[in-house]
């Protein structure tokens, strides 16, 4: 049956009227289709804006619907901001604050990634886990530990040592711009006197680094040499402290349980460390004063092992070779610019 048009009276403004006949000239149609075709498309526009508002909808709840890639993220994101909230330095940060650190506009979206709502992008879990000190393939992908110790031995070359302890690792891109704020030598009060070795930067990321050394009698002909070399860089260290312009060195003793801790990688190193008060062992390794005993204040054989340092690190040749020269004292402290 044939539709049957129906003919109403319609008021519309002049410049509507304008606009109409206007546009029925260009499309080369009547006044009357081109009016009818606009409504058509009033209509099926109506019905479009409808299915795409439906898909926004969608798209946004299945976002922030759980999956089991976020949980895992967002177990991950809970355990390190818990740990790093022990430390002195992180205790009252904030998701929002942590947020704003890693560059982000609004803390909405942070916010989502530890409800697991939503997932950050890997970019975002790298800046996280640089911001915390936090290992990033356990942050990103869940494998190896939540913390790295690395492991490293000096070259035994003075300057490029000093050289290493006192400016940022070139190896890490992100730490290009940041400066060292303290250097930490660490003894572990175990039977073999266990070296840690941490760096604290400006903006608070800590390197921690297990080394080979031991600060003892426990060792070998090659590791007492080591231990030689330690006590002429110790030396060397000490015409740094007190410039404004070179990292502050400090040493502390750790006891055994802590240090096991560290080296689980399980747990945050920063929180144990800043509860370590500082105990200049370091500096009286291979000093004649004070003139009296140490071990009480510090370990129990300490006496016996400065006497053994201190009278072999005067015969030892080449480590009185670089010592005595007056070139040597002149260079140090270097400047690290």
């Amino acid at each position: 049956m044939k539709k049957k048009d129906i003919q109403f009276n319609l008021r519309i403004p002049e410049d509507l009227k304008s606009k109409i006949d206007e546009a029925a000239k260009v499309n080369q149609r009547s006044i009357n289709a081109e009016t009818m075709s606009r409504l058509y498309d009033s209509f099926v526009m109506d019905n479009n804006i409808h299915l795409e508002a439906a898909k926004v909808i969608e798209n946004f709840l299945q976002a922030r619907t759980p999956t089991q890639r976020k949980k895992d993220v967002a177990e991950r994101l809970n355990y390190l901001f818990n740990e790093i909230k022990k430390s002195l330095h992180f205790k009252d940060l904030t998701v929002a604050e942590l947020a704003y650190k890693i560059g982000e506009s609004s803390a909405d979206s942070a916010e989502s990634w530890f409800k697991a709502e939503m997932e950050p992008t890997f970019n975002q879990l790298e800046q996280i886990a640089n911001f915390l000190s936090s290992n990033q393939n356990w942050l990103l992908f869940g494998k190896e530990r939540p913390f790295k110790v690395e492991s490293f031995r000096f070259d035994e070359n003075i300057d490029k040592d000093i050289r290493w302890l006192l400016t940022p690792n070139p190896e890490k891109e992100f730490l290009k711009n940041q400066s060292v704020k303290e250097v930490k030598f660490i003894r572990c009060l175990n039977a073999e006197g266990s070296l840690i070795v941490a760096k604290l930067y400006s903006n608070q990321y800590l390197e921690c680094f297990h080394t080979p050394y031991h600060v003892s009698d426990i060792i070998g002909v090659g590791g007492y040499n080591s231990l030689l070399y330690l006590c002429l860089l110790f030396k060397t260290l000490k015409k740094y402290h007190g410039s404004y312009k070179h990292p502050n060195i400090y040493s502390f003793l750790i006891s055994e349980e802590i240090a096991k801790k560290i080296w689980s990688e399980e747990t945050h190193p920063l929180p144990l460390i800043d509860q370590l008060r500082q105990i200049p062992w370091m500096d009286d390794l291979a000093d004649e004063l004070p003139n009296r005993s140490l071990d009480e204040f510090y370990w129990q054989g300490f006496d016996l092992l400065r006497s053994r340092l201190i009278k072999d690190f005067k015969e030892k040749e080449y480590i009185q070779k670089i010592w005595n020269d007056s070139e040597f004292h002149i260079k140090h402290p270097l400047s690290l610019d």
